[in-house]
């Protein structure tokens, strides 16, 4: 009988979908999105992982759609590799610019682009290596929202380099194919956020 009961139901809510749209839009309970409508469009965020791979950014986000953030921000990245390639320290002064979508409530998918002039010290040849590079991060996240005005975003990712003005002594390839999937890096990242 319960089975029976619950086969019923189930086959009213796929046959009259519009009953239960009506009773949730006569209940209004805050949520995520609501919360986030309540501040401007603008944000401010900050990476609480990365300083401990001495990279330090700070990036403005426009909530340009209900879907989508642009952002846009300053970066240094002073990272250091003692044991493995490439063999140096990198001083580079970036600009960092995103693409954020939101395709299922807090959860997102974000492509940067990490545009820096560098001045890569290597430990491999004791050069000093001065250009332009590019690099590139690919993100899946969640926004956890902690008040109505601050974030965390959880957004794990990876990382590779897409050009480089010049090339690092211990970095081999033979194809740019080889230059990009030896480049890739894990991005574990971790933003703090303000809404204005």
């Amino acid at each position: 009988m319960f089975q029976r009961t619950v086969l019923i139901c189930f086959i009213g809510l796929l046959i009259f979908p519009g009953h239960l749209e009506a009773r949730q839009e006569s209940t209004p309970i805050p949520d995520a999105e609501a919360t986030e409508s309540s501040s401007g469009q603008w944000s401010l965020e900050t990476s609480l992982s990365f300083p401990m791979a001495r990279i330090y950014m700070l990036k403005a986000s426009y909530k340009y759609s209900e879907k989508v953030e642009l952002g846009i921000g300053p970066a240094f990245q002073k990272w250091e590799n003692l044991s493995h390639s490439p063999l140096g320290q990198t001083n580079a002064y970036t600009l960092l610019m995103s693409y954020r979508y939101f395709f299922l409530g807090n959860f997102h998918a974000e492509v940067e682009l990490w545009p820096a002039w560098n001045k890569f010290e290597s430990f491999y040849d004791g050069n000093t290596y001065r250009g332009l590079e590019l690099w590139a991060e690919y993100k899946l996240g969640y926004r956890l929202n902690l008040s109505p005005r601050f974030y965390l975003n959880l957004q794990p990712g990876i990382g590779h380099a897409i050009w480089m003005q010049k090339k690092w002594p211990d970095i081999e390839y033979n194809s740019y194919r080889e230059f990009l999937t030896g480049s890739v890096i894990f991005v574990p990242q971790v933003m703090a956020g303000i809404r204005f």
